[in-house]
């Protein structure tokens, strides 16, 4: 059994296979960017970097910009050409 902790916190668990190889998910429990040590911690402590990167999402936003230019650019052509 290997145990996953980053910043005091466990992010993830695995088993070993046969030649003592594993992969496992890493979930934080809080979001900050930056760089964080993973441990994996199996008898053996092992450490990696793992690099946390926040993005903004644009969700409905950029639907409603650009609603809201064809209405600019609407209402500038029926200003301009009567």
């Amino acid at each position: 059994m290997v145990t996953l902790t980053a910043d005091g916190a466990e992010v993830g668990s695995a088993y070993t296979d046969s030649t003592g190889a594993f992969t496992a998910p890493v979930e934080f429990t809080r979001i900050e960017a930056g760089p964080h040590t993973v441990v994996a911690d199996c008898g053996v402590r092992l450490t990696g970097t793992v690099d946390q990167v926040v993005t903004r999402s644009s969700g409905g936003q950029t639907s409603t910009l650009v609603i809201l230019v064809f209405f600019v650019l609407a209402g500038i052509a029926v200003i301009r050409f009567p």
